[in-house]
């Protein structure tokens, strides 16, 4: 029994090896075996979701904290490290980031594919993560964002491609790519129309993880808000009264900033929640997500062509 929580148990924050700054609360997540209803977590009760998923948040103080767990007879314990807090402030204002060029891509955006047929565009498709050392998020049963992201790339191309559209892959296992290296393959093929980079959220380690879920897409340039808009509306439309859509945000993030190929980043759940968890596990509905992808996809290649026949 006690082997057998160990190895069931998974704490999402921190990392190993991770020392968090200073902060007075962070989330842990986990799960039990089959039959187990709940569990006590630093001396409070935590109910279990149906599928043995757990989340629950925790207080800290600087230094080292030591967290119990107990479920049942069994017993474990997590450490969690504090930063100390800065003594005193210089006043300095923070410099701002400084982001690195695709020094493989055009400064000039490719002409949008208005009126072509799918089978002359290549969609490629980003998993985000990948490798030993980048998991990305951990749900509470111990499964990677890295293979939901490669889970569902694998679901999305097989749709595009039945619908007749080519589809090239930055990764098809569980393989390495810096950020930056990642939209090199749309540069790289002349026919590549749009880059989307798959993930699944999860909240920053100080945030309550219990009510934060919610879908997205995140763009940067003006080609990739307008690739993103229909592929949003379209999954905020499939998934009304599941999750909420928040929308297009912007962020300037290493696979959204290509200047030359339209490119966004989805963030279809949260897998750091129960439910999240378990809806990233039911096929069917991500089979309707990456139907409603492929339909905005459909929408973004039309768009220019209905607008010019005054159809829109």
């Amino acid at each position: 029994m006690f082997s057998s929580f160990l190895l069931a148990l998974t704490i999402a924050f921190p990392k190993p090896g991770q020392t968090l700054p200073p902060v007075e609360r962070t989330y842990m997540s986990g799960s039990v075996p089959h039959g187990i209803t709940n569990i006590v977590v630093q001396g409070k009760d935590v109910p279990v979701y149906w599928t043995g998923g757990w989340v629950t948040m925790v207080d800290l103080v600087e230094g080292t904290n030591v967290i119990e767990v107990v479920s049942v007879s069994t017993r474990t314990n997590y450490t969690i490290r504090v930063a100390r807090r800065a003594s005193g402030s210089s006043g300095a204002a923070a410099e701002p980031k400084k982001y690195a060029k695709l020094s493989y891509a055009k400064d000039e955006a490719r002409k949008h594919p208005a009126g072509k047929k799918p089978a002359d565009c290549v969609i490629v498709l980003d998993p985000g993560h990948g490798g030993a050392n980048d998991c990305g998020a951990i749900s509470p049963h111990g499964y990677h964002e890295k293979d939901a992201n490669l889970s569902f790339a694998r679901i999305l191309r097989n749709v595009l491609v039945k619908r007749g559209y080519r589809v090239a892959m930055t990764r098809d296992d569980d393989t390495a790519i810096h950020r930056l290296e990642r939209g090199r393959i749309a540069c790289t093929n002349e026919n590549a129309v749009a880059f989307i980079s798959i993930h699944h959220n999860a909240p920053n380690y100080n945030r309550d993880p219990r009510g934060l879920r919610y879908m997205c897409v995140y763009a940067w340039n003006a080609i990739g808000k307008a690739l993103a808009k229909p592929i949003c509306d379209r999954m905020g439309a499939v998934l009304e009264g599941d999750i909420p859509n928040n929308g297009v945000l912007e962020a300037n993030y290493a696979v959204t900033r290509n200047p030359e190929v339209p490119s966004c980043l989805l963030e279809i759940d949260f897998i750091t929640t129960p439910e999240g968890e378990a809806a990233i596990w039911n096929t069917p509905r991500r089979f309707k997500i990456a139907n409603a992808i492929a339909d905005g996809i459909d929408d973004w290649l039309l768009a220019p062509y209905l607008k010019t026949k005054n159809m829109l």
